[in-house]
């Protein structure tokens, strides 16, 4: 035990960047993400299947391929080598960054999209024949719509991208997983830092979880005000 506080105290040392990947990821994805979905709402047809189609693909493969992708080949085309996109490819952490925003945004988008759809139509009609224009009714019927029903898909799908900032490590980011694989080649010890770097983990997730429950709480609340005024 004595031996497994020890290495977390170390593998702290990289929590910072695990929190720095996780946060700047979850804030431009859910950013893509929204506007991906108002394509996808907005002009129904050819766009937006397109629109769809290309996030299924996204989703379809596994973000190990995607960072290998961005990371080790897109820094081999001249247009990246050649112009002032080398200072953001050439970073490990920047294209792990680049790559868990655009994952975030395939799935997030599709929740996004998904609680839309089953907000009741009644419910968007009765918002119009009240005379709200569209950002009001927006804002007293939809909104709240949605975010009851994408907050449990939006939790997990968040707390999933926590847990895969660990494949940073894959390119050289020293995160908390980055640390705890570093002890493990230093000392031969499998267990101990890998046990510290999950407990670290899940710290993370609780937090984000309460968090999330938080805000999501008040968010309900003020749309049910809303609603009644």
């Amino acid at each position: 035990m004595e031996l497994v506080i020890a290495y977390g105290r170390e593998i702290l040392g990289g929590l910072s960047t695990t929190l720095s990947l996780f946060l700047i990821s979850l804030v431009i994805g859910f950013v893509l993400a929204a506007a991906m979905a108002f394509v996808q709402i907005r002009f129904p047809g050819l766009v937006s299947k397109s629109v769809w189609n290309l996030m299924f693909c996204i989703r379809g493969v596994p973000m190990l391929l995607v960072l290998y992708v961005i990371y080790y080949g897109l820094p081999l085309l001249p247009i990246v080598r050649e112009t002032f996109l080398w200072s953001v490819f050439s970073s490990p952490f920047w294209c792990t960054i680049i790559c868990l925003a655009i994952v975030e945004m395939a799935f997030t988008s599709e929740i996004m999209r998904g609680a839309y759809l089953q907000t009741p139509k009644e419910q968007i009609e009765a918002a119009r024949s009240l005379g709200l224009n569209g950002f009001q009714t927006f804002r007293v019927a939809i909104f709240p719509a949605m975010i009851r029903n994408g907050f449990a898909a939006y939790t997990t799908e968040v707390i999933l991208l926590c847990k895969t900032t660990a494949l940073a490590f894959t390119v050289t980011v020293m995160d908390v997983m980055g640390f705890a694989n570093e002890i493990r080649s230093r000392t031969l010890d499998v267990y101990q830092p890998l046990l510290a770097a999950g407990a670290i983990y899940l710290c993370i997730t609780i937090t984000t979880r309460l968090v999330l429950s938080r805000i999501f709480s008040l968010i309900s609340v003020s749309g049910a005000r809303a609603e009644a005024l």
